[in-house]
């Protein structure tokens, strides 16, 4: 409908002609400051500063030590020699990482004796690996007790796996 039109309109027929173009005026101006203030309020393109590098940190890698077996006592056995030999020549090249030696044990036994158990395993392992030439200040022994099961507990073969000895390397 072009502007004639719309002046001879029925919907503007009982209105003056003056009073239809004052309210064409206002619709019109009324969608020009509209459309004004919609082009104003969209974002304006700042230059942004990209954001700093983060320094990616590495993932802790977790070694499970199978082969380490302890006594009853919690000594370590003369067939796990070789396995933490090998684990205390790799720390050793990792000069820059902290080391956490986490023990862990089934539910055979009491909470507090498992603690104990798995402490002292802990403790077995630090000393050994201290001994083969790894700072002791790199090395935090842990004993988790009967927590974090592997495997099910239901047979002798899941309480063996969940009797374990696990290294934790962070680098960095």
């Amino acid at each position: 409908m072009n502007r004639p039109d719309l002046l001879r309109s029925s919907t503007f027929s009982h209105y003056s002609v003056v009073r239809r173009l004052s309210l064409i005026a206002i619709v019109v101006l009324s969608l020009a400051a509209f459309s004004a203030c919609v082009q104003s309020s969209a974002p304006t393109e700042q230059p942004v500063a990209p954001a700093p590098p983060v320094a990616a940190t590495p993932a802790p890698e977790k070694i499970d030590l199978r082969g380490v077996s302890f006594d009853r006592h919690g000594t370590l056995r003369r067939d796990s020699k070789p396995v933490l030999d090998a684990a205390a020549e790799l720390i050793k090249t990792e000069t820059d990482a902290k080391v956490y030696v986490d023990a862990y044990c089934d539910p055979s036994g009491s909470p507090t004796l498992n603690q104990k158990i798995s402490k002292a395993r802990a403790a077995a392992v630090k000393a050994y690996l201290v001994k083969q030439g790894v700072p002791a200040d790199r090395v935090v022994a842990r004993g988790f007790g009967a927590t974090n099961f592997i495997a099910s507990n239901a047979s002798l073969e899941g309480r063996k796996e969940n009797r374990r000895i696990e290294l934790v390397i962070i680098r960095g």
